[in-house]
């Protein structure tokens, strides 16, 4: 079987201990239960670190695990691989590969994968995102689901969108398939209830700007039909930070509403606080 890319740089960490990366097996991503999550890195600081980790282990509790490694050894193997690679950014993924089970035994794993962030022209013209019949399998845990992975890769290239906007089999949007989703009518920003999507950590810290710079915002459902009745929308993620939207199928946003202008203003104020108080933590 042909594996696309996933690992690169010149290292990856399996169980505490640094290997080159051309021995990666990528099949682990096709074998038992793969619990991950993605971290970007700025400056070799992983962000928001903190959040990733208790995330990575309330997935794997959710889906039924019992063995975890200590969380030390999840920041050992974070910075071994920051430093073995050298790479200053760029996204990691951190993996517990249960390969006998979800109620097995696990390996911890971190490598570098390919990552792609948007162009300073998609920041300010928004990007595309086609609309997709299906929900996730495990909402709030994160499990590789290569069929989804697959599904997903080919409807965003046969529409040559930026990204997948899910609905669900009631006719209402959720989430990205990689990012979790807003809209703006007048200056109050909705998004869909925590119960329904993956709560992504960048949706979470989107929530606490608005709630801290009085932006007016709501968990609602919004049902797909209602699209035209809202001016921008955004999606939220770890790659993207925050970014407009410009059309969601043949449904045309404004990617320069102020209130998007501002979240993306004050979510990078955010990130450079964070390095500053962060960057020790990860790097000599």
């Amino acid at each position: 079987m042909a594996y696309p890319v996933e690992c690169i740089g010149t290292n990856y960490v399996i169980e505490g201990k640094t290997v080159p990366a051309d021995k990666f097996v990528p099949g682990i991503l096709y074998t038992g239960v793969p619990v991950y999550e993605v971290l970007r890195v700025r400056d070799k600081t992983p962000l928001f670190y903190d959040d990733h980790v208790e995330r990575l282990f309330r997935s794997a509790k959710i889906a039924g695990a019992t063995d975890f490694p200590p969380a030390i050894k999840v920041t050992e193997t974070t910075r071994n691989l920051i430093e073995a690679n050298n790479i200053s950014e760029g996204n990691i993924r951190i993996l517990l590969h249960f390969h006998e089970g979800i109620h097995g035994r696990q390996k911890l794993y971190g490598w570098f994968i390919p990552h792609h962030y948007p162009t300073q022209e998609e920041y300010a013209d928004g990007i595309t995102m086609v609309p997709v019949n299906t929900e996730r399998h495990s909402l709030h845990s994160k499990i590789i689901d290569m069929d989804f992975r697959s599904f997903i890769t080919e409807q965003v290239k046969k529409e040559k969108a930026y990204e997948a906007l899910l609905v669900d089999r009631d006719g209402f949007f959720t989430e990205g398939s990689k990012s979790n989703f807003f809209m703006i009518k007048g200056n109050k920003v909705l998004t869909a209830p925590e119960k329904y999507v993956l709560p992504g950590i960048t949706r979470k810290y989107v929530m606490d700007i608005c709630m801290n710079t009085g932006i007016e915002i709501e968990e609602r459902s919004i049902h797909c039909t209602e699209a035209g009745n809202f001016e921008s929308c955004f999606i939220s993620g770890t790659s993207p930070g925050v970014l407009p939207v410009r059309s969601i199928g043949p449904v045309k946003f404004s990617p320069g509403h102020p209130v998007i202008r501002k979240l993306m203003d004050e979510y990078e104020s955010m990130i450079t606080r964070h390095i500053e108080m962060n960057r020790s933590r990860f790097s000599e």
